[in-house]
């Protein structure tokens, strides 16, 4: 390698590391997309209060407090076919007319009480579809409650790895 291309490099590099700073601390969470979802906001809305239906805040960790909703939305928009997150969107759209019929409202309006009705009114539905969307949101809110980090580490004690590594420990010889 020539000497003047090592230089060269040798400055880019320590250019871009000290710009670094000054780029990579000044973003804000808020600012920054997260990801491209297929639903819409309204829809987000339906995920959320199911979500908060099935595992509510106790007033100190819930459903919504971990971030389930997000993670569900996620879930369905990265993780399935167009054809799967079409028959959600659908049956998020009957159980919001569902909740229509029966209170006269949203959903997402709906008491507690009242929206506990309608979900366990779909898992127990002749219709195969309203049960399978009632088992899948329920195993995925569930599953995504289990495994976020503020369960895994604050009420499971969940450790990384088994076992800790101490590089540094003094060996007495004899």
């Amino acid at each position: 390698m020539k000497r003047r291309d090592a230089l060269k490099t040798l400055v880019i590099a320590s250019g871009g590391a000290v710009a670094l700073p000054s780029w990579a601390f000044g973003w804000k969470a808020e600012e920054m997309k997260a990801f491209n979802t297929t639903f819409t906001e309204y829809e987000i809305s339906i995920i959320s209060s199911i979500v908060d239906t099935i595992i509510p805040s106790n007033g100190e960790i819930g459903g919504l407090s971990v971030g389930v909703d997000q993670f569900l939305v996620g879930l369905i928009s990265r993780c399935y076919e167009e054809e799967f997150r079409g028959k959600i969107r659908a049956n998020l759209y009957e159980l919001d007319e569902a909740a229509g019929n029966a209170h006269g409202k949203v959903f997402s309006e709906c008491e507690r009480k009242e929206q506990e009705e309608l979900l366990l009114a779909m898992s127990s539905d002749d219709d195969e579809n309203d049960e399978d969307f009632f088992k899948f949101m329920k195993d995925q809110t569930v599953r995504g409650f289990e495994t976020s980090e503020e369960v895994m580490l604050n009420y499971h004690g969940y450790v990384m790895m088994p076992g800790y590594y101490d590089g540094n420990v003094d060996v007495e010889v004899k």
